[in-house]
């Protein structure tokens, strides 16, 4: 049968691809032919004329043959891309998940730590209103406490005043000031006060206090009979400017989550396709066979 390996090794001289794949092909082809052989010896041709008829009847197929194989080879290749593809972004997609948890673990961190900003506001205020009677005047018993509580908070407050509600209704009509929560404002003038510490001690001269500039740097609160207001140690805004920032500008899910989620979208899709083109190569090269 040396004239049909023959034939069978020129058929796949030039095909490319999976050797073992190309191998299983030529065994099965020339498994054919010597069926085909066989079966004319059997019809009273010698093996000569046998071998020469089988593989003119194979002639035919010989093209096919070809032009399957060669298409097999593309589109293996192809689906060889697919997958490396795939692997690339799958490896984008672990890389970019554990750097975007990362990003986001520091910045719920971060947020938990400027979350004390609101505590310390609110815990401020609730010491100062603690203080104070329902009285429109302070002695010298609420003025000792005031201190105490404005040396509790060295690295936020700058000034810490105390104003009548009653000397101040006008006011807070017009700038509508919500009674009971804190808020950020331009400061009230300090002359009207009826007390400002700053500095550890009582201003007072408080005609010559300039009022802050930095419009997140005043937060107001008005309770009973009393309206406190605080300002920022200029140290302290840029820790209230991230604050700020993180409240209102802060990413959320979806940004930090976008890369990583696109490239396994763009993994799955692509292992999609890869399993279709895989499927269609097995049953072309069951075609083939």
């Amino acid at each position: 049968m040396r004239q049909i390996d023959k034939y069978v090794n020129s058929i796949y001289k030039d095909v490319a691809g999976d050797k073992q794949e190309i191998e299983d092909l030529k065994q099965e082809m020339r498994s054919h032919l010597v069926e085909a052989v066989e079966e004319l010896k059997a019809k009273g041709k010698t093996e000569e004329e046998a071998t020469r008829i089988a593989i003119e009847n194979f002639g035919g197929k010989n093209q096919i043959v070809k032009g399957l194989s060669e298409f097999f080879k593309v589109q293996k290749k192809f689906t060889n891309y697919v997958l490396s593809f795939t692997l690339i972004f799958f490896v984008f997609g672990i890389i970019t998940l554990v750097t975007s948890w990362l990003e986001a673990d520091h910045f719920y961190k971060e947020g938990e730590e400027f979350g004390t900003v609101e505590t310390k506001k609110n815990a401020i205020f609730n010491e100062v209103f603690d203080v104070l009677d329902t009285t429109n005047k302070i002695n010298d018993a609420e003025e000792e406490q005031l201190m105490d509580i404005f040396k509790k908070y060295p690295n936020q407050l700058n000034l810490l005043a105390v104003f009548p509600m009653e000397d101040l209704k006008g006011w807070l009509e017009k700038n509508e000031v919500s009674l009971g929560t804190p808020m950020t404002h331009f400061p009230i003038e300090y002359k009207n006060a009826a007390i400002v510490i700053g500095n550890n001690q009582v201003i007072e001269n408080k005609e010559q206090i300039m009022p802050s500039d930095y419009d997140l740097g005043t937060v107001i609160m008005a309770k009973g009979h009393w309206i406190v207001q605080y300002e920022y140690k200029t140290s302290y805004e840029n820790i209230i400017e991230q604050h700020h920032q993180l409240n209102y500008y802060a990413p959320n899910t979806w940004t930090f989550y976008q890369l990583p989620i696109l490239f396994f979208a763009l993994f799955i899709a692509l292992g999609i396709v890869w399993l279709f083109l895989k499927k269609q190569n097995k049953e072309l090269k069951t075609v083939m066979n």
